[in-house]
């Protein structure tokens, strides 16, 4: 099976780091960056409308975005039946206990910090490829 992943994140560094590691560990499928909350509702509305192969089969959400945060963007998500059923997963450095909350309040499959040592970056990514990508049943 062809997984995509949509990988919402303003950091350049953050987003080249996780890709960096999902590469690592040997990840193949698609991951198309979002900068901005309004970037990623537009890649889930293009994946939506067409036949694309495109649909992100997951979804990592930073919390802190320009314009629209990441409770935000995760409430369109959430709203929209065309995307609820796409585990979205906040990948935040946030570990603020009112952020979790709200986060699951939101229906957030998960809510991971973001590591702060590189080298645990590749630790994340196999653990999110291992549940989700290989363990877990996900909707077609």
């Amino acid at each position: 099976m062809h997984f995509n992943i949509l990988l919402v994140e303003d950091s350049p560094t953050d987003a080249a780091i996780l890709i960096a590691a999902f590469e690592s560990i040997g990840y193949k499928g698609n991951i198309q960056i979002a900068q901005t909350g309004t970037e990623a509702i537009t890649a889930l509305e293009n994946a939506s409308t067409t036949e694309s192969t495109n649909t992100p089969t997951l979804i990592l959400l930073d919390l802190n975005l320009p314009r629209k945060n990441g409770h935000e963007i995760l409430q369109e998500i959430k709203n929209n039946d065309l995307w609820k059923s796409i585990p979205t997963l906040i990948f935040s450095s946030s570990s603020s206990p009112a952020d979790i909350a709200k986060s699951y309040q939101l229906h957030a499959n998960a809510h991971l910090a973001k590591p702060r040592e590189l080298e645990k970056y590749k630790h994340v990514a196999q653990h999110i490829h291992s549940f989700w990508l290989d363990i877990a049943e996900l909707p077609a």
